[in-house]
């Protein structure tokens, strides 16, 4: 499976000079243009208001705009405050100044009483109303941190924001790490699953008697990624020092105010292989326009910054398992990624469909001397044929002008093969050989999963005709 995400922190978004607006309308732009089908999933670290304001019509429009552009379901979006969405009062500020100045910090924020942590926490409560307004989902309430189970993730949300409604609270956040502890220790499957953890504040925020405690719980419960903003500085840090490495990645801001870095990033893995990047998009203040940033630091230098999971890490030969093991994992999402990302990858250089009716190539097979073994494997990968069917006939995916790209690719290499070969068998296989070297270092699939992958759009055209429509057993009685 691949998973790709959108990182955003610190939108900021009552906050709305000229340059910001303008920077704003070219974003929803960019992700239209850039992004849009490329996106699984959207992670939000906070400040989405500036200075406490109230959540008006214009935020939620423009978060609506932003899953829009890049097509993504609001099951997909995950979210934690900042402490821009904090709502602050005196009483809190009181209360925050005497946990600070207590003996012990880190003692007194795990032993709360509840009337103290309500004061604490009702600075968060429109907050919570605009989460389960935007969302349509319920807030956990019980608890500060709270764990989300997606699509083969987990998602660890941790509130660094309880006490940051006080003044003088920078590189003094305390999270309140016995509450933590009881939310990892509901993390299901934390050795086999891919782990984010959202946090508005990094690293270097969190107080010095909770730091290393904090990056000790994320080690020892297999957090992948740590995904965080409030410096309004982009930022990369991978925590090896540690049982488990933990990467830590700091989105920029969506505000242009002369001191913030307007950067947001992209994240992609490969859950087969363990390994991915992540990409940083910045916007050129002065020449107005978004790019993909290769100078963030040296690990992006040739234009990402390359990762690997180890937890994930299999050996090659027992990596894919059979061919039939395949089919069997074949994810409808992830195949109707490929199938867009391979078009456009073409081009530069699960909805079933309930009427499909599947044709009988028996004759097909016949007349190119195939062997049964290739009959059963395509009457396998059938199933799959209506969501071909759905991206090439739809422009929702796919221009309609353009849809002709990959099934012309595929009858091009089938022509080409044609009369090299004396059997349907040989020509397929060859046919897949082929397309895979040319465009393995071109797609983010494993090897053998873009071999399965084309070897469905390859059935798919003997399906629709494209293709396998010659009689080999005429040729070789002719030479006869």
């Amino acid at each position: 499976m691949n998973l790709k995400w959108l990182h955003l922190s610190d939108l900021h978004l009552i906050y709305n000079n000229y340059d910001t607006r303008v920077m704003r309308r070219n974003f929803l732009q960019y992700l239209t243009q850039k992004l849009q089908n490329r996106i699984d999933i959207v992670f939000i670290t906070g400040d989405i208001t500036h200075q406490g304001n109230i959540y008006n019509d214009e935020i939620y429009s423009f978060l609506e705009e932003i899953l829009q552009a890049v097509n993504v379901e609001k099951d997909n979006v995950y979210m934690i405050p900042g402490n821009h969405d904090i709502r602050r009062s005196g009483l809190m500020g009181t209360v925050i100044q005497g946990i600070l100045s207590s003996p012990n910090p880190k003692e007194k924020i795990n032993t709360l009483d509840e009337g103290t942590f309500d004061v604490l926490y009702a600075g968060q409560r429109n907050y919570i109303e605009f989460y389960e307004k935007f969302l349509g989902r319920e807030y956990p309430k019980n608890n500060p941190h709270f764990i989300i189970k997606g699509n083969g993730i987990n998602v660890v949300h941790i509130n660094t924001c309880l006490i940051a409604g006080g003044d003088d609270v920078e590189g003094n956040i305390l999270v309140g790490l016995n509450n933590l502890f009881s939310t990892l220790e509901n993390l299901e499957n934390k050795e086999e699953t891919v782990n984010f953890a959202l946090g508005h504040h990094t690293i270097n925020c969190i107080h010095d008697v909770e730091k290393q405690s904090f990056l000790n719980r994320l080690s020892d419960n297999f957090i992948d990624f740590y995904l965080n903003g409030h410096v309004h500085k982009t930022k990369s840090h991978l925590e090896a020092n540690n049982y488990n490495k933990t990467y830590m990645f700091t989105s920029g801001a969506s505000m242009v105010d002369g001191y913030s870095d307007p950067v947001f990033i992209t994240g992609y893995l490969n859950t087969e292989e363990g390994s991915g990047d992540v990409k940083y998009h910045s916007w050129n203040v002065k020449g107005e326009f978004w790019h993909e940033d290769n100078s963030i630091d040296r690990q992006t230098a040739d234009g990402s910054y390359k990762f690997d999971i180890e937890k994930l890490k299999k050996k090659e030969d027992n990596q894919n398992g059979t061919l039939d093991d395949l089919i069997l994992d074949v994810d409808e999402s992830d195949f109707k990624s490929f199938l867009i990302d391979f078009h456009n990858i073409i081009n530069e250089k699960s909805e079933e469909d309930e009427n499909f009716v599947k044709k009988d190539v028996t004759e097909k097979f016949t007349n190119m001397e195939c062997s049964k073994t290739l009959s059963i494997q395509y009457d396998k990968f059938s199933t799959l044929f209506p969501i071909v069917n759905n991206i090439f006939n739809t422009s929702s995916y796919i221009s309609f002008e353009k849809k002709y790209l990959v099934p012309s690719l595929v009858i091009s290499e089938y022509m080409d093969l044609l009369h090299k070969y004396n059997n349907g068998d040989l020509i397929f296989s060859n046919m897949v050989k082929k397309i895979t070297i040319d465009y393995k270092e071109k797609v983010h699939y494993s090897e053998e999963r873009l071999k399965v992958y084309i070897s469905i759009l390859i059935y798919w055209s003997i399906h629709e005709c494209d293709i396998f429509n010659e009689d080999k057993r005429k040729k070789e009685e002719a030479l006869l």
